[in-house]
C-alpha cells in the first residue's frame, strides 16, 4: 500500500501541481489577453476615433461643397433668368423697330406715290396747256387764212370796200394790242 500511495501521491502530486501551473498559466494568459485587449481597444478606439473624425471632416467638406454648388447653381439660374429677360427685351425691341420701319416705309411709299401723282398731274396739266395752245394757234392760223381768203376775194371784187375793211382791221388791231 505504501507503494500505491506513493504512486498515487506521485501521480496526485503531479496532478495537483500541474493544475496549479495550468491555473497560473491560464490566469496569466487571461491577464495578458485583458492587457492586450485594453491596449488593442485603446488602439482600435484611436483608429476608430481618427476614422470618425475623418468621416466628420469629409461630411463637413461635402456639406461645404454642396453649399458652394448650390450657390453656383443659384448664380447660374440667376444669370440664365437675366439672359432670358435680356433676350426677351432684345426680341421686343426688334419687333418694335421692325414695326416702326414698316410704318416709316408705308409713309415713305405714300409720300412717293403722292409726289409721283403730283408730277403726273403737273405733266397732264402742261400737256393740256400745250395742246390748248396748239389748238388756239391752229384756230388762229385757220381764221387768219380764212380771213385772208375772204378779204382777198372781197378786195378783188370791190377795191374801195377792201380798203375800208383794211382800215377797220388796223383800227381794231391797235385796241387789241393794248
Amino acid at each position: 500500500m505504501g507503494a500505491a500511495y506513493a504512486a498515487e501521491g506521485a501521480e496526485g502530486g503531479d496532478h495537483g501541481g500541474s493544475e496549479t501551473v495550468e491555473l497560473i498559466l491560464a490566469a496569466a494568459l487571461l491577464v495578458l489577453l485583458i492587457v492586450l485587449a485594453v491596449k488593442a481597444r485603446a488602439s482600435i478606439l484611436g483608429v476608430l476615433d481618427k476614422r470618425t473624425e475623418k468621416i466628420r471632416e469629409d461630411l463637413a467638406e461635402a456639406e461645404r461643397l454642396r453649399s458652394e454648388a448650390e450657390g453656383h447653381l443659384a448664380q447660374a439660374q440667376a444669370r440664365q433668368r437675366e439672359a432670358a429677360a435680356e433676350a426677351a427685351a432684345i426680341i421686343e425691341r426688334a419687333k418694335h423697330d421692325a414695326q416702326r420701319h414698316r410704318e416709316k416705309a408705308a409713309v415713305d411709299i405714300e409720300e412717293a406715290m403722292k409726289r409721283r401723282e403730283a408730277m403726273a398731274l403737273e405733266r397732264i396739266a402742261q400737256a393740256e396747256a400745250q395742246a390748248l395752245a396748239e389748238v388756239r394757234s391752229t384756230a388762229v392760223n385757220v381764221a387768219v387764212s380764212a380771213a385772208r381768203d375772204l378779204v382777198g376775194r372781197q378786195i378783188a371784187g370791190d377795191p374801195a370796200k377792201g380798203s375800208a375793211l383794211l382800215d377797220e382791221a388796223i383800227a381794231d388791231l391797235g385796241g387789241k394790242l393794248h
